[in-house]
């Protein structure tokens, strides 16, 4: 055994490297390759060694996200895409203003993306960056803030509330609970989180205002009366996404024999959503846009974002397989404390390890899940617990959903950063100890 593949020695790397992976992308590096030289030297700290820790657990990591992604990148793309060229975004926004006032921007993308959370759509990020552009320039107000509208208010939304979808089914499948299952539990946690990002998103607005931040964004240019004449109607224009959430709704429930999981309903509800944009803005579509562009175009246009987050995931795989990794998990584990206090602290560790809520619920729950039913702990409230909990340090700089959202927003870590950190780690850790909290007084192991 080497220095390095000892604990001390793969703990040293494990931090070298994060703070690698920090330092690059505040620099502007591609969060790709710095997933790539960050994953490189955690390699060295691996029993696997370099050469089998990059070529086949990096790459395969990479692989695996690609190939469980690929349609709902693609379909997330051309369903952007469409939004935006046809203008039914615009058209939303334009709407969404009208009659709410533009001062209320954020909160009209808040809603809009609960919306699809609700539906299911994993991939809302990219269904909402055209609509945040068009609003945030319409409030002229700063990008950053349009991300944060759309990206802080995930955690309370998908990881708390009681909706069918893959963070709320997951546990099921190790706990034996169900996505509705300690409903009130579930709600109170939500709404912890919902007023806490909702206080802060206002502070955020009342401060771009004092300090007159305007839109930084690439401006569109004024448009003609012809111009405005042509942006589709509101109502096809919301049909869209009425569409994707029906859709998403239906598919989820969907017969065990359809065989449609939770990703595929996720894609086809996604191209539905596409369809009924190109329906009912066909001439548009067949005359201006062109078919050819919107499939060649359109489809491909998240592919990029699909491979810099798998990249990330990879990274997050390399982590897996060092000394510390299970040296860090079986020292949680043996603290003498409560058992939900346990289980916190256990499943925060491995979702900042991991960088992904989904992969550290898959960490965990083969590992410990059983052990915390035996331990006496109800496993509804364990399962909310876990859900919550995941949203802690899972969205740390080298987070593959931070990188993502940034890019896709077209915002540097440096500038937007701070207040991801803000709405998706320090509000999920104060929502998830609430919830820890309410776990130990209501139901005591």
């Amino acid at each position: 055994m080497g220095i390095f593949t000892t604990t001390a020695g793969s703990a040293i790397l494990l931090v070298a490297a994060i703070i690698l992976f920090i330092v690059l992308c505040y620099k502007n590096v591609h969060t790709g390759i710095a997933a790539i030289a960050s994953a490189l030297i955690v390699s060295l700290g691996t029993n696997d060694g370099v050469i089998v820790s990059m070529f086949s657990t990096f790459t395969g990591g990479v692989g695996t996200f690609v190939v469980g992604m690929f349609a709902v990148f693609s379909t997330a793309g051309l369903l952007g895409f469409l939004m935006q060229e046809t203008g039914a975004s615009l058209t939303i926004g334009k709407k969404f203003i009208k009659l709410l006032g533009v001062n209320r921007a954020p909160y009209i993308l808040a809603l809009t993306t609960s919306v699809l959370l609700i539906a299911g759509v994993g991939t809302y990020v990219f269904v909402m960056v055209a609509l945040a552009a068009a609003l945030m320039e319409a409030a002229d107000l700063p990008r950053r803030i349009g991300l944060i509208s759309c990206v802080g208010i995930a955690p309370a939304i998908s990881f708390c509330m009681p909706i069918a979808n893959v963070p709320n089914s997951l546990p099921g499948i190790f706990l034996g609970t169900s996505a509705f299952g300690a409903p009130v539990l579930s709600i109170a946690t939500g709404c912890v989180g919902l007023v806490l990002f909702f206080i802060y998103l206002r502070m955020l607005v009342n401060q771009a205002r004092k300090l007159k931040q305007g839109y930084d964004g690439p401006r569109s240019s004024a448009m003609t009366e012809e111009e405005e004449q042509d942006l589709p109607k509101f109502g096809t224009s919301l049909l869209a996404l009425a569409s994707v959430l029906v859709v998403a709704v239906i598919l989820s429930n969907a017969p065990e024999e359809w065989g449609i999981d939770s990703n595929a309903a996720v894609a086809l509800a996604q191209l539905v959503g596409s369809l009924v944009l190109i329906v009912c803005n066909w001439e548009k579509c067949k005359k201006k846009i062109g078919i050819n562009k919107i499939f060649s175009k359109g489809a491909t246009d998240m592919w990029p974002f699909l491979v810099l987050a798998g990249c990330v995931m990879g990274f997050g795989l390399v982590i897996q397989k060092t000394a510390c990794f299970q040296v860090i998990i079986d020292w949680v584990f043996g603290l003498e404390l409560n058992p939900y206090i346990s289980a916190w602290i256990s499943i925060a560790i491995v979702a900042g390890l991991c960088a992904d809520g989904i992969s550290a619920m898959m960490m965990w729950l083969p590992i410990f899940g059983q052990q915390y039913i035996a331990m006496g702990v109800d496993p509804q409230a364990l399962h909310r617990l876990l859900v919550s909990t995941t949203q802690t340090f899972d969205s740390l700089p080298h987070s593959q959903s931070t990188a993502t959202s940034l890019a896709a927003f077209g915002i540097s870590h440096k500038e937007g950063y701070k207040d991801i950190f803000v709405t998706t780690v320090i509000i999920p850790c104060i929502f998830s100890l609430f919830c820890m909290i309410m776990c130990i007084i209501f139901y005591p192991a």
